[in-house]
């Protein structure tokens, strides 16, 4: 069983529900992302439909169960996820949860349990789903039928129309302390995780992701604001920003942007994220003028909220960089 360190009162919570036929037919996991929701909702689904659940809530892993849901093809576990366009050829497409996986979600759900036991859906970043979607599970949310299980997970609730959060029973995830997390990072033979926390804002998750699989990119976006230090025109540099994730280099830009609006408003002995690159933010606030700072700060969240939105990435990223040159 995977569950975290600081999961552990969410977990006992669920457990203690289930035990005395509690348990909601409707649940909301949210909470910052790196946070652990989406395995927790996998570890509940499989305790749900495990035949020999252990002493702790958890599932067996070695029952006829256990063993089709580590072969993905338990008939009574329906996961989905959100997908691109089927005709993208972009490297970083516009997911989303499509309506037709949701049709075929309820359809599977309105059938008896081949098992005799629980139905579990688990609907993962539930904030992809369009406005249609969204509304096409309301019905399922009002009448879920017995032993049927949803569970949506959701970094961005506020997304999620008023309507299916007032259906669900909410679970909340909250990011660990630093000792927490930093010792369970170096358990995983993570080391030198101080910076790493900072730029995920203490998400372990988000953390190991940053260290694991995208500190190069992070470096390229350092380089491309540091641009105009060296002689260069940040602009060079977008090409390359396009072909990576939009969500992550965009919050990394909205830091560095945050940090340099702490600087202005608050002196240079505020904590920042960026804390590595304080010597070139405190240079670049001393010059800076206040109200372009807010101006983009305010562009940027605007273009993380639109992530569903397909935008042309190269015209974004010399747009932005444009727009920090001219701080």
């Amino acid at each position: 069983m995977t569950i975290y360190p600081w999961q552990q009162a969410q977990w006992q919570q669920l457990t203690r529900q289930r035990r005395q036929n509690r348990l909601a037919h409707a649940l909301l996991f949210e909470g910052p992302a790196g946070t652990g929701k989406k395995q927790c909702a996998r570890e509940l689904a499989h305790a749900l439909l495990c035949t020999q659940t252990a002493d702790d809530g958890s599932a067996c892993g070695g029952c006829d169960a256990c063993k089709l849901i580590a072969a993905g093809t338990h008939p009574d576990l329906h996961l989905l996820l959100p997908t691109p366009p089927a005709s993208s050829t972009s490297s970083n497409p516009v997911l989303s949860i499509k309506i037709d996986a949701l049709r075929a979600m309820y359809r599977a759900l309105s059938e008896t349990s081949q098992f005799g036991g629980y139905r579990v859906a688990v609907i993962e970043d539930a904030d992809k789903m369009p406005v249609q979607a969204a509304n096409s599970l309301l019905k399922t949310l009002e009448e879920p039928g017995e032993n049927t299980l949803l569970i949506l997970v959701s970094s961005h609730p506020h997304r999620l129309p008023v309507t299916i959060r007032s259906r669900c029973q909410s679970t909340r995830f909250q990011v660990p302390d630093t000792e927490t997390a930093a010792s369970w990072l170096a358990e995983g033979g993570i080391s030198q995780v101080g910076n790493a926390l900072k730029l995920a804002h203490g998400a372990p998750l988000r953390a190991k992701d940053y260290i694991e699989h995208h500190a190069e990119q992070r470096e390229l976006l350092v380089k491309a604001l540091n641009a105009a230090t060296r002689g260069e025109a940040s602009i060079h540099y977008a090409q390359k920003l396009a072909q990576m994730p939009r969500d992550y280099l965009l919050a990394w830009l909205l830091d560095w942007v945050s940090d340099i609006g702490r600087l202005l408003t608050c002196g240079e002995a505020t904590e920042l994220v960026n804390e590595d690159q304080r010597a070139v933010l405190e240079a670049r606030a001393r010059t800076a003028d206040k109200a372009r700072v807010f101006s983009l700060h305010d562009h940027i969240i605007s273009l993380l909220k639109a992530e569903g939105i397909a935008l042309n990435p190269q015209l974004l990223w010399e747009n932005l960089l444009i727009s920090f040159e001219n701080l």
